[in-house]
């Protein structure tokens, strides 16, 4: 299973510098994960995207198969 955790960590490197904040993560045991990110003024499609891609670029596939969703609150 994919730790919460390691989602968090991943998703808060990718955010440092940025003003985009993280909001929530979830990780079913099926490995269904979850992010939810925000910035005043809201967030642009090209943020989730960019997001995920680096997320998706540090989980090993032949590991674990999982499913990765990312968005905010007005996506």
């Amino acid at each position: 299973m994919i730790l919460k955790q390691t989602i968090e960590a991943l998703a808060q490197e990718h955010l440092k510098g940025t003003d985009l904040s993280l909001v929530e993560v979830s990780v079913s045991e099926e490995n269904d994960i979850e992010v939810i990110i925000t910035r005043e003024g809201g967030v642009a499609i090209d943020d989730c995207a960019a997001l995920s891609r680096f997320i998706e670029s540090r989980l090993d596939r032949d590991k674990e198969d999982f499913s990765l969703m990312v968005g905010s609150a007005g996506i």
